[in-house]
């Protein structure tokens, strides 16, 4: 052999070495499109396969099964623009390849997937996948259909859509606070979130755990059940939303549910949940939760068909949470207020609530007017739907508004979650009358009263719009359900043209009877 010919041999030798080293250790990462994020929080997707790693920053993650559910496999899905994958496409053609017999082991069929959410550069929270493979996938165009073709902020956005079932997952705080130290009751304040919301009507949760307190806000709130008479002697639910965070207790919390989803009378980490609805310095109001457990968690992305892909909008992480509590215990500090401030000479109480400013287009206002033993109480809905009127029972109406100043209100609706074994009228409970007039200005138009009326049900939820409120306003509202047991509609025009009608001075037919006082020129014949 040549000394030529050894040296290219060696030189060959050297460059099958490199490219296997390179194939060993594979890592992509694409440029990233320049995205709107609620928050600020964006998600990197690294995946380990056997041949080397590629990290990817997929815009929509979306956590198909429920966390605390534990079903025993996890299913997530991402999606975004098609992009030099190299290692995940071969995943997904072999997928394809080996879908007759899935049994067999190919190189590429399981991967591990940690998905990383980040903001301003820091880690808040990551999910672990392992023993991951292509559940299912294929590539689709999301499209606003007519607005995709007519408008210039819409378009169309060909994406990547994969399903992943995996083996196990496992969520973590990176930097937890260690608790070991502290004492209980010490209180973590995460402080306010960046968000803007309607009338500034914010929902604060204080989470009170063994090792400590967290209080969190969250955006989206609802109080899923508790006030309603067919939901009596059950326990009491409530769902939160917020972007994806590092609250160390809570999801604690969370990983803990997990671990003894299936066993009903298992461990948990009970914990006492505050609920304040607070406008500036003033608390509107309290809803205190007892011996409370996480029984429901998805971490998902909220996005709107193709609009975070052009621009027009953007993507928000969010953290749903449910929380399932045996008891609940209102706090209306408002009202008790107001019995303290009333004068020893009138027990009588007034309050009227400021009108709101929504727009009713050409429509009428409902102003309900609320008159109970102790006082009179007058309140400007924005949405007012009457129950089927012609139906016979007892008549229906709701009433929404936005969480606001109406102690009275909600005294009543309080005292009636208190009748936990009782549906329907109690002799104990206070019945009430309503008059809802509708107007335009000062002037009633129509107007329906309803008499001896109780709250049925109560709900408070945030009004959303899949992310646009994130990038936008967050309004917060009462839902009254009510049931009475009279109602007497009524015509305020026309009984007010009744009331100025004048009678006529006309001869009637007894001014005829008496004949025989006739002049001489009549008689009776």
């Amino acid at each position: 052999m040549t000394l030529k010919n050894m040296k290219n041999i060696a030189i060959l030798n050297l460059v099958a070495v490199l490219t296997i080293s390179v194939i060993g250790t594979s890592s992509v990462y694409a440029e990233e499109p320049q995205y709107k994020y609620a928050d600020d929080v964006s998600v990197v997707t690294t995946f380990t396969f056997r041949d080397g790693v590629e990290t990817y920053k997929y815009p929509i993650f979306v956590m198909i099964d429920d966390f605390v559910a534990n079903s025993g496999s996890q299913i997530f899905r991402l999606q975004g623009t098609v992009e030099p994958s190299p290692l995940l496409h071969r995943a997904l053609d072999d997928a394809f390849k080996h879908k007759q017999n899935r049994s067999f082991d190919w190189n590429s069929k399981y991967f591990s997937v940690t998905a990383d959410f980040i903001k301003n550069g820091t880690s808040v929270k990551k999910l672990n996948y392992a023993q991951c493979e292509i559940n299912d996938y294929r590539v689709t165009t999301l499209n606003d259909s007519y607005e995709s073709y007519t408008s210039s902020s819409s378009g169309f956005a060909i994406v990547n859509s994969i399903d992943f079932l995996c083996g196990g997952i496992d969520l973590i705080t990176p930097n937890n606070v260690s608790y070991s130290h502290r004492t209980p009751f010490t209180t973590v304040d995460y402080g306010t979130t960046s968000f803007k919301f309607q009338n500034d009507i914010r929902t604060f949760v204080t989470f009170e755990f063994d090792k400590g307190v967290e209080k969190i806000e969250f955006p989206v709130f609802h109080l899923s059940s508790g006030y309603g008479e067919d939901t009596r002697n059950t326990s009491v639910s409530f769902t939160a939303q917020g972007i994806v965070g590092g609250h160390s207790l809570l999801n604690e919390a969370i990983e803990n549910a997990r671990k003894v989803s299936g066993f009903k009378n298992g461990p948990n980490t009970d914990f006492e949940a505050l609920v304040q609805f607070v406008s500036g310095d003033k608390v509107l109001r309290e809803l205190d939760f007892r011996d409370c457990r996480i029984n429901s968690y998805k971490l998902t992305t909220l996005f709107d068909k193709e609009e975070g892909f052009t621009g027009k909008s953007g993507f928000a992480y969010v953290d749903n949470i449910g929380v399932e509590c045996i008891g609940l215990s209102p706090k209306n500090t408002m009202y008790e207020n107001m019995i303290k401030e009333v004068s020893w000479k009138n027990t009588m109480l007034e309050h009227r609530v400021t009108p709101h400013e929504f727009p009713t287009g050409t429509g009428p206002r409902a102003v309900a007017t609320f008159t109970y033993m102790n006082g009179v109480e007058i309140v400007d809905f924005p949405l007012f739907i009457q129950g089927d009127v012609l139906v016979k029972s007892n008549p229906t109406f709701t009433l929404q508004g936005m969480v606001g100043e109406t102690p009275m209100l909600y005294k009543r609706a309080d005292d009636n979650l208190k009748m936990t074994s009782a549906t329907g009228t109690n002799p104990v409970l206070e019945l009430f009358q309503v008059d809802i007039n509708l107007m335009y200005g000062d002037e009633s138009v129509r107007g329906f009263k309803y008499a001896d009326c109780r709250v049925t049900d109560y709900e408070v939820q945030t009004k959303t719009n899949v992310e646009e409120t994130y990038f936008k306003v967050f309004p917060l509202t009462n839902v009254f359900e009510f049931e009475c047991t009279g109602y007497k509609p009524y015509d305020p025009v026309s009984e007010k043209m009744s009331k100025s009608y004048t009678k006529a001075n006309t001869m009637s037919t007894s001014d005829l009877r008496k004949t025989h006082q006739w002049g001489p020129d009549f008689y009776v014949k």
